[in-house]
């Protein structure tokens, strides 16, 4: 007589959730972000662009210790007159001085002014 065999990966599966299948879902991830990569370089090389610029990147200019254009933010996360930290697409970036200011801003850019000690990538 013969014997019907059951596959137990279902089980196995359900028994180790999502536990099974991370390394593939991270080799994925990876590849994505590579692949995502080389588009940008290869876009910014035939446009003759910089790819900081195609990739969405702070751009962030200082004029001496008393002003700050900065360029491609998303949010204010925090502002007063010694700190100001800003969200960017790729980092956070915290201003610290005294009498921090930001004169004006608009949806891709703004004018920070003050006394600057530093700039922070976080």
């Amino acid at each position: 007589m013969k014997q019907k065999l059951k596959s137990t990966h279902k089980q196995y599966k359900k028994k180790n959730g999502k536990q099974l299948y991370k390394q593939f879902d991270q080799v994925k991830e990876r590849e994505k972000e590579i692949e995502k990569k080389s588009y940008l370089e290869a876009l910014s090389n035939t446009l003759n662009i910089p790819g900081d610029v195609v990739a969405g990147a702070p751009l962030l200019m200082a004029t001496g210790k008393h002003q700050i254009n900065l360029e491609n933010y998303k949010s204010i996360i925090e502002y007063n007159g010694n700190l100001i930290k800003i969200q960017t697409k790729m980092c956070k970036i915290c201003i610290e001085g005294k009498n921090l200011n930001i004169d004006y801003f608009t949806d891709e850019e703004m004018r920070i002014s003050g006394i600057i000690h530093s700039i922070h990538y976080i």
